[in-house]
């Protein structure tokens, strides 16, 4: 039941709640209160103004993200470890006393090329009677698909790349196989033991010295390598110095009918029969007379040679006492220059499979010339010291050892040097090795006589070189294919000029 008070308290809200409808311009439809009758209609009264509307309260504003956390920084790549300086591995080292040794070493600047190859020089040098000697390299010219080559010098680039591939000398290609150990703080005396070791190694590189003699431990960065080859592919090469079949051949043709097929033996000789080399090559089988060493042939119609072995004098180089041993099939083709008629030989006989190369002839220049091809090499292990354990080695044995540039020297070949002023004379060959290394042998066409001259050459191109048995010396500067510059020799008061050329 509502009860008075209620109902008081109801009204009275609504009447609040209506003047406030009112007093905002009327709620719904309620108007004004209708005039009484008979009275004229009292003004309307002015509208109130409405209220300018309250402005809408400004949202409060939204509370700014919160950041999001930074990535934390990718780290930074591991430096580029930094390139290895030049150095060299001494391939081998001959000795007889400080004054008198040679020492064959493979050098590199240690840059590898995009490929992943890196290129290394055979360089080769000598004492003497404690002087620079001019060290002979093999003179064989080897063919590729460029053409004919210049033999091997100390600026020949050969290369080895990823995985142990190797390429040497225009054509021979192979792999090898590598372990470098540290030997710091070992004797010298040990590590060149394990050097020699035959048990081991296939050949020793250190020829000449008695490992228990020396004294000494090896100091920190001395290591050596313990390396296997095996070449797979190897290049068709002669000599100059080996020869040119006789009878007036110029062409493989007449090298098939200028020697004919000899059945008897006995009859074997050099007017009728070819050389197809010696079993045991240069190195001889370790006697003065070696039974059954030089192989002969002469040629049949149906595309085979009649072979014939023969005992030889190596002194005298004469043959004899010659016996048949079958026959072996030749072939006419072409080098691998698309250009030079080469003879190449198959199926030969089980009893000259010693011999470490098969003949190969080679048309060229108006001869016939007694090339080869080296058969593809076994297996052939080696362990070989690093420049910093060969240092020590040197200085254990009273031997100075190479000093090597950062990078080849850019001036690196073979140049030929004429000369003039008090003297006149010309050096053919003067050689410029991949280590900077200088040497070569002069002649005097006013004074007379050969002599040696040495030096270095910097990385400018300057060339200093003096002769290895008088005060003659010579500098001035190599380019990229002419030098020039002065030498002088005191003793004489002779000065001049000299000019060169690359070859």
């Amino acid at each position: 039941m509502i009860t008075a008070s209620t109902r008081a308290l109801w009204a009275s809200a609504l009447a609040v709640s209506l003047s406030t409808l009112a007093a905002c311009g009327g709620g719904g439809d309620s108007g004004s209160p209708a005039p009484v009758a008979g009275t004229p209609p009292a003004p309307a009264p002015a509208p109130a103004p409405a209220p300018a509307p309250a402005p809408a309260p400004a949202p409060a504003p939204a509370p700014a993200p919160a950041p999001a956390p930074a990535p934390a920084p990718a780290p930074a790549p591991a430096p580029a470890p930094a390139p290895a300086p030049a150095s060299y591995w001494a391939r081998t080292f001959t000795y007889a006393s400080a004054g008198n040794h040679v020492l064959r070493y493979y050098y590199s600047d240690n840059v590898v090329d995009s490929t992943g190859r890196s290129t290394y020089y055979d360089v080769r040098e000598a004492q003497s009677g404690g002087k620079p000697a001019v060290v002979v390299y093999d003179t064989v010219q080897f063919v590729t698909a460029e053409g004919w080559h210049t033999p091997l010098d100390g600026a020949t680039p050969n290369h080895s790349g990823p995985n142990g591939a190797y390429d040497y000398n225009h054509g021979y290609i192979g792999q090898s196989t590598s372990v470098d150990t540290d030997v710091a703080g070992q004797t010298i005396a040990s590590v060149v033991a394990k050097v020699q070791d035959l048990g081991t190694n296939t050949s020793s590189t250190i020829v000449g010295v008695t490992a228990a003699t020396l004294t000494g431990v090896m100091p920190a960065g001395a290591k050596i390598r313990a390396i296997s080859n095996t070449e797979s592919l190897t290049p068709v090469g002669y000599r100059l110095t080996d020869g040119f079949a006789g009878n007036n051949v110029t062409t493989l043709a007449n090298l098939v009918t200028s020697y004919p097929a000899v059945s008897n033996a006995a009859a074997v000789s050099t007017a009728n029969t070819v050389s197809m080399g010696n079993l045991h090559g240069s190195n001889g089988c370790g006697a003065q007379v070696c039974l059954q060493e030089r192989m002969r042939g002469s040629f049949n119609t149906n595309g085979t040679v009649t072979l014939h072995l023969c005992d030889l004098d190596t002194v005298s180089g004469v043959f004899s006492n010659c016996s048949s041993i079958g026959t072996a099939n030749y072939q006419s083709t072409t080098a691998l220059d698309g250009v030079t008629p080469i003879m190449t030989f198959s199926g030969l006989p089980a009893a000259v499979s010693t011999q470490t190369f098969t003949r190969v002839f080679v048309q060229r220049g108006g001869h016939v010339y007694q090339g080869f091809q080296d058969k593809p090499a076994v297996m052939t292990k080696q362990t070989r010291l690093n420049k910093v354990a060969f240092e020590a080695l040197a200085a254990s044995l009273g031997v100075t050892p190479p000093v090597i540039p950062d990078h080849p020297a850019a001036t690196a070949g073979t140049w030929s040097v004429t000369y003039a002023g008090g003297d006149t004379g010309s050096c053919t060959a003067l050689s410029v090795n991949a280590a900077a290394h200088v040497i070569g042998t002069c002649t005097s066409s006013g004074v007379g006589g050969s002599f040696i001259v040495s030096g270095t050459v910097d990385a400018a191109g300057g060339l200093s070189v003096g002769s290895t048995s008088s005060d003659a010396s010579f500098t001035g500067t190599l380019g990229a294919a002419t030098g020039s510059g002065t030498w002088s020799r005191p003793s004489a008061s002779a000065t001049g000029t000299w000019a060169a050329t690359k070859q």
